[in-house]
């Protein structure tokens, strides 16, 4: 039985591998014949531009943040209890309109106090001025009936004794006098004294009420209905609205070469990028920048006043661009630029017109021209205008006439 099995095995054997490779023939065939009829999608339409090596800004990159040209840190000027918190953090205020309410009963109380102190001063007025008018009408009387005794003295009509008691009379009368005029200015004084110390009271009793200094917008709120506040206690954060800075560090010796050689000065124009409002260029001014430098780290602080922009708020993170001169180097138009996640990438076209997309490393964009640090050389064409969708592997069929 062995004998008569192992022939037939040897030719099974035999047949497998041959099977195999006749298999294999005649798919790699039919492969063959597919991939040589199978054509890659036309794309038409679009813009292919060429790299070249061209002048291109030589920038620094200052990192900075932005801040508001005016914040109020409204503290608390006496002390007292919350009663009421008018305003909310994000919310729009206008100037004058209440952001708290202190407990301000005994404000009030020293308030009423200081008004009746005053009303109590003017009757001391009035009374003083009726003594007054009496101490006068004496005075005028006993100084009459002094000059007639005078006369009669001279005229040897009246004793020594009655003319004595007529002098001290006139003199008790013009002291009386002098008296009430003293009491009517020390009354007076008094209502001055009165006057002030109620607008004091006044002035300390509208502290009870906190109000906003400017129109603006409550960028922090620190107290809640209920909370105890001292005199210097923050209680609110207020920004001015729609005008606002970036304030970015950047090195000592930019202040000494700026752009084509010249130093950087208020009122130079630069370009900011800010992180929450990627592919966005704003153009700002350079408004303040600082006296001296820091001795540990060498840097400047500048201040560049930003466009008003809906989308700016303050502690938003961005770059402002510094112009140093130029350089060479390769730049795409920025429109070409298509971002996948976090990385960005050009569609470069070969020899063939198939375009893949590439990774590329982006520098500075200006006017419309973005650098590009690496991935596209000198000489390779991309596509500059792409549109929506995956290009890579699809021939491209367009005009290299850059739009207007």
């Amino acid at each position: 039985m062995k004998a008569n099995r192992t022939p037939g095995l040897r030719k099974l054997a035999v047949m497998i591998p041959a099977l195999i490779l006749v298999s294999a023939l005649f798919f790699g065939c039919g492969g063959e014949k597919s991939a040589a009829t199978a054509s890659p999608e036309q794309v038409t339409g679009l813009r292919v531009e060429t790299a070249h090596l061209q002048n291109v800004p030589d920038t620094t990159e200052a990192p900075g943040t932005v801040v508001s040209i005016a914040t109020a840190d409204i503290a608390a000027r006496t002390a007292g209890t919350i009663l009421r918190v008018e305003a909310r953090e994000g919310e729009t205020v206008k100037q004058g309109q209440l952001l708290a309410q202190l407990d301000d009963q005994e404000l009030q109380a020293r308030r009423n106090a200081a008004s009746a102190g005053v009303q109590q001063a003017e009757a001391g007025i009035e009374e003083a001025a009726r003594g007054m008018s009496m101490a006068e009408s004496q005075a005028t009387i006993a100084k009459k009936t002094y000059d007639r005794y005078v006369y009669l003295r001279d005229e040897k009509s009246v004793s020594p004794q009655e003319f004595d008691e007529v002098e001290a009379k006139n003199q008790a009368a013009q002291a009386g006098l002098e008296q009430a005029t003293a009491r009517l200015q020390r009354a007076r004084a008094g209502k001055a004294q009165a006057e002030s110390d109620a607008r004091a009271a006044r002035e300390v009793a509208s502290y009870a009420q906190i109000r906003a200094p400017f129109d603006g917008r409550v960028v922090r709120r620190l107290i809640e209905p209920g909370s105890v506040v001292m005199p210097g206690m923050q209680l609110f954060v207020l920004e001015k609205m729609g005008a606002f800075q970036l304030e970015a560090t950047l090195a000592a010796e930019m202040l000494t070469a700026g752009t084509k050689g010249q130093a950087l000065r208020q009122g130079t124009t630069v370009e900011v990028r800010l992180d929450a409002a990627p592919g966005k260029t704003l153009r700002g001014k350079v408004a303040e920048i600082e006296g001296g430098a820091d001795p540990a780290t060498h840097t400047v602080k500048v201040r560049i006043d930003l466009p008003k922009e809906a989308e700016i708020h303050s502690g938003m993170f961005g770059r402002a661009s510094f112009r140093a001169g130029e350089r060479k180097g390769i730049a795409a138009e920025q429109t070409a630029i298509v971002q996948r996640g976090q990385l960005q990438g050009v569609f470069v076209v070969d020899a063939r017109g198939i375009a893949e997309w590439r990774v590329v490393t982006c520098g500075q964009t200006t006017d419309g021209e973005t650098e590009i640090l690496s991935g596209l050389n000198d000489g390779e064409r991309y596509v500059a205008n792409p549109r929506d969708g995956d290009l890579s592997g699809k021939r491209v069929t367009g005009t290299a006439e850059k739009k207007a």
